[in-house]
């Protein structure tokens, strides 16, 4: 094993957890800082007709962002769960998979994007002055969503091998490049918003390749051709049915081509190649539409903002950027308890894949708390950074932080804890159903009465977006809970007794 790499099947798993976690905070960080940095540049040079261009632009690229984060996830699940079985062609076929998925669906992501940006934004109520750069910046990040599906993809496979170094790495050296091609392109350049567009781009076009090609150098799993990379049945492709992937099928595969009954070659290939996509896919689609559900639900909110005017939506989609900002060490930490459920998962430690999300959820609230307090203190001066034009748009700014960033923060780290343990231990299915109740029945749902029926204006959508994961973090924990139970690991019993 590399010495990058970690174990999360031996050892403190506090530590473990903390250790992969901090690289992982820092490469969400830099992920974001591709945004962020969109919007201070332009902020500076465009004023606040880009900064709410850009607001919305940027909705759209969270929405689609997300979604390959989250389809991608379902390929580092099943890669982790073969780490976990010490099973390398296991490795390369969810390796493989996952990259078909990620070609075809950044085809499928292009084309949705010319067809449906500009009736999405009209229909978002994005003002006439704003509604060019929007559209502009969203087709351009939609036509090139292959950079990031790469991106995702090879990151995925390294975090499943407990590798976050290497991540974090690319993403450093892309995010610089993001910021140099921002300062130019939206500058003296002069392409004013969609040149941030391009920027975001050409960044994760370049992190994508390299992270292909370090994985592919690096481990035996991420070989795809070339010495070593013969596609055995494996006997690890999806650990049971809640996978969705019937196993008993899955190892007929494995045997048929290792008896020589598959047909010709391309048949064989065909039939594992099909088998691991749809492991990967039971897994990587319920996430994928969770984190787009989310970001979906965001970009409906701003539509409700968009029509209280332009400051109050160029306040407020700083401060969501701000928030996300704020919730990042949260989901680094959700990430290295997914990994740690799917690695003891694979190798049959159950009682160590429950530790993990006990170690976890505390580091996360305790970590979270302290972001949340940072943010009140400094509110004034952070929204100040973003090139906000009026002192309506800043005190707007600031009233956001002061109700979404406070004790519903603490809410959001338990429920992101007990949604990436149960995406990892196999429940991706739990982890949709959490979504939808955070995303519509709550801060949509709740927003539209506050605001409208209620009358409390843009600072009803505020509390609404505070409460939204309130019961969702109470039902993760009640999995969690009847999860150790089920599997005999909430008691000290037997390592015999407990069902694998």
């Amino acid at each position: 094993m590399s010495s990058s790499n970690l174990s999360f099947t031996e050892g403190s798993q506090f530590r473990r957890l903390l250790a992969f976690a901090l690289p992982l905070m820092a490469v969400n960080l830099l992920q974001y800082v591709y945004q962020t940095v969109d919007m201070v540049v332009v902020g500076q040079v465009v004023g606040n007709v880009g900064l709410v261009s850009i607001s919305n632009a940027s909705n759209a690229a969270y929405l689609v962002n997300a979604f390959i984060i989250g389809l991608t996830m379902g390929g580092g699940v099943m890669v982790a769960r073969a780490v976990g079985a010490s099973d390398v062609a296991g490795q390369r076929r969810a390796y493989a998979a996952t990259l078909v998925v990620a070609l075809v669906t950044s085809i499928l992501v292009a084309v949705a994007g010319v067809l449906w940006t500009r009736p999405a934004f009209v229909a978002n109520g994005v003002p006439e002055a704003s509604l060019e750069g929007a559209c502009a910046y969203t087709l351009v990040i939609c036509c090139g969503c292959w950079g990031p599906f790469l991106l995702n993809v090879a990151a995925a496979f390294l975090k499943a091998q407990g590798d976050a170094r290497t991540p974090l790495a690319l993403v450093g050296v892309s995010a610089l490049v993001n910021v140099v091609l921002d300062v130019v392109l939206v500058g003296p350049a002069g392409f004013g918003v969609v040149g941030a567009a391009y920027a975001t781009v050409v960044a994760q076009g370049f992190a994508g390749i390299a992270a292909f090609v370090v994985t592919w150098r690096r481990y035996p799993g991420g070989r795809l051709w070339g010495a070593g990379a013969s596609v055995p049945g494996s006997r690890f492709v999806a650990a049971d049915s809640s996978d969705g992937v019937d196993g008993a099928g899955a190892a007929d595969v494995g045997r048929r081509m290792r008896e020589g009954h598959a047909g010709s070659s391309c048949g064989a290939f065909c039939a594992w190649l099909a088998a691991d996509i749809a492991a990967v896919l039971r897994v990587g689609v319920p996430s994928a539409v969770q984190m787009a559900v989310v970001n979906l639900s965001y970009a409906l909110v701003t539509g409700l903002l968009n029509r209280y005017g332009t400051d109050v939506a160029a306040a407020a989609g700083v401060a969501l950027q701000i928030s996300t900002l704020a919730g990042l060490p949260c989901w680094a930490i959700g990430q290295a308890i997914t990994t740690a459920a799917a690695q003891n998962r694979g190798a049959g430690k159950l009682a160590r894949a429950y530790e993990s999300v006990r170690r976890g959820a505390a580091l996360n609230v305790g970590v979270t708390m302290g972001t949340q307090i940072a943010v009140q203190l400094l509110a004034p001066a952070i929204v100040g950074l973003y090139g906000l034009s009026t002192p309506e748009s800043l005190d707007i700014a600031v009233l956001y932080l002061r109700i979404t960033c406070s004790v519903n923060g603490l809410f959001y780290a338990a429920m992101f804890s007990f949604d990436s343990f149960a995406l990892g231990a196999g429940s991706p299915k739990l982890v949709l159903v959490n979504s939808l109740i955070d995303a519509f029945a709550i801060r949509l749902g709740l927003a539209v009465l506050l605001s409208g029926v209620l009358g409390l204006g843009y600072v009803g959508v505020f509390v609404a977006q505070a409460a939204s994961p309130v019961i969702p973090a109470v039902i993760g924990g009640l999995y969690v809970h009847f999860w150790a139970r089920c599997q005999g690991v909430g008691k000290r019993r037997p390592a015999s007794e407990q069902r694998v």
